[in-house]
């Protein structure tokens, strides 16, 4: 059994009975923790210095679309509707060769920022052998995954066969006796197709279709009332993942929090296209909705969850002073609830509440002896860790190039900054690659973007 020592890190657990540790160690064997104290010792274990260092559990992405990882920047620009009339249309032109490319190459970008659990909410499953590559990335990039299955089947180009919904029911079958049960590092995830009046009775039946599978499930939650219809038909549990959220209304939110449920957030993909309200993450934290992060879209911003911690601590500060500015509180002043969030409830969405949301929270999530070892350790000996709060130094002090170490069940993925085991002169030229052959097949070139204006759409 292979055993790893990290020695004299600042231990932030987010475990509440160990809580924060000055100059500790930890003890990994195999793939899980084994002890944490102090002045550990094992004979036959590699040591890694972490003096200087903060160690801390993995992060959770509990929702991004990877199939987009090659395609960087291509809607930098867009506004309002532009990322679905310029992104969408690609998707039909990936081979199952290109998802994996795709796939890999987005998870070993997340394992580099420090995400060591993904929900790939994957919207590319053009067919049978598309599903199977797009795990097969996951797998070979070693991130702990749940792979989402989208029912949607969207195919704009129609190049392929893969019907929608019910059509795909037996592929899920075929999938889900593919992964075994106690296999912790891949399970298998339904994304519905829609939960709207008009949908409600295929939702109900993909739903029943989902629970009798033994599968989560997730959607993109994109209108108010949605989890009242469900609450009504008798529907909602736990194990649906709403993603964004961001026009529930108080009546859901209040519902989503009864049912122990999690919300996962996207603050940059959320707020860059001018059209979506972010106050569901205030309102439903108070309403005690588990509030998890993911990234979305790499076609817009780097995968990794630190920018998106910054992002929504920051935002939401904004918008208490925004409250307290409307109802004449000025200046604005500290009082009960106002800040609604600190900086070790920041954290916790990324690590705790994130393997939650992905049903893994008994396996990591927290440094703590039996916890399987998703570890990342930040390195704070340049310029030093912030005072106060650790989490504070994690959301507002460090980056993804603070990153020094990450370790999945044991296994060493990032050592040193540098990527174990990954080629990455090689994966660059790979994904630049599928990125010119979808191009190439749907009539695009490299930093073009269609602009709409109103009704007409000028090309730019």
């Amino acid at each position: 059994m292979s055993k790893v020592l990290f020695k004299g890190a600042f231990v932030m657990s987010c475990n509440d009975e160990i809580g924060d540790l000055e100059a500790a160690d930890v003890l990994v064997e195999g793939a899980r923790i084994a002890q944490v104290g102090a002045d550990l010792a094992a004979a036959d274990a590699e040591v890694i210095d972490a003096a200087g260092m903060l160690l801390m559990p993995g992060m959770a992405d509990t929702h991004s679309h990877l199939w987009e990882a090659p395609f960087k920047g291509r809607v930098t620009e867009a506004w309002g509707w532009e990322y679905f009339t310029n992104m969408h249309p690609l998707v039909s032109w990936l081979s199952a060769e290109d998802l994996y490319t795709a796939t890999y190459a987005g998870a070993v970008e997340s394992l580099a920022a420090g995400v060591t659990s993904m929900f790939d909410y994957c919207t590319a499953v053009m067919s049978p052998e598309h599903a199977d590559a797009a795990i097969a990335g996951l797998r070979d990039a070693g991130i702990r995954a749940v792979f989402g299955y989208d029912l949607r089947g969207a195919d704009p180009g129609r190049r392929w066969q893969h019907g929608p919904s019910g059509e795909r029911f037996a592929d899920l079958e075929r999938v889900k006796g593919s992964l075994a049960d106690d296999d912790d590092m891949m399970r298998l995830a339904i994304c519905l197709s829609e939960v709207t009046p008009e949908n409600l009775d295929r939702a109900e039946r993909e739903i029943a279709f989902a629970r009798e599978l033994g599968c989560r499930m997730s959607w993109h939650n994109n209108k108010g009332g949605e989890i009242v219809l469900l609450h009504e038909r008798g529907l909602l549990g736990p194990d649906m993942l709403p993603a964004h959220g961001n026009y529930t209304t108080d009546e859901d939110l209040e519902l989503l929090g009864a049912v122990g449920g999690h919300l996962t957030s996207q603050p940059e993909a959320e707020t860059y296209a001018g059209r979506r309200s972010m106050t569901m993450i205030g309102r439903g934290h108070r309403r005690g909705v588990r509030i998890a992060l993911g990234v979305d879209v790499p076609a817009i911003m780097n995968l990794g969850l630190l920018p998106q911690m910054r992002l929504l601590y920051l935002l939401q500060r904004y918008i208490d002073g925004m409250h307290e500015r409307l109802e004449a509180q000025v200046p604005v002043a500290r009082r009960p609830g106002v800040p609604t969030l600190t900086v070790r409830d920041i954290v916790r969405f990324a690590t705790v509440n994130g393997q939650s949301a992905l049903g893994v929270e008994d396996t990591v999530g927290q440094i703590a002896p039996g916890f399987q070892a998703d570890l990342i350790l930040m390195d704070t000996r340049t310029f030093g860790r912030a005072e106060g709060d650790p989490a504070g130094h994690v959301v507002l002090n460090s980056s993804a190039g603070d990153v020094d170490t990450v370790m999945v069940a044991g296994k060493l993925r990032k050592r040193d900054r540098r990527m174990v085991g990954v080629d990455t002169g090689k994966l660059l030229a790979d994904r630049e690659a599928v990125r010119d052959r979808a191009y190439a097949g749907a009539g695009e070139t490299i930093g073009r973007m269609t602009r709409t204006h109103w009704e007409w759409s000028p090309q730019a």
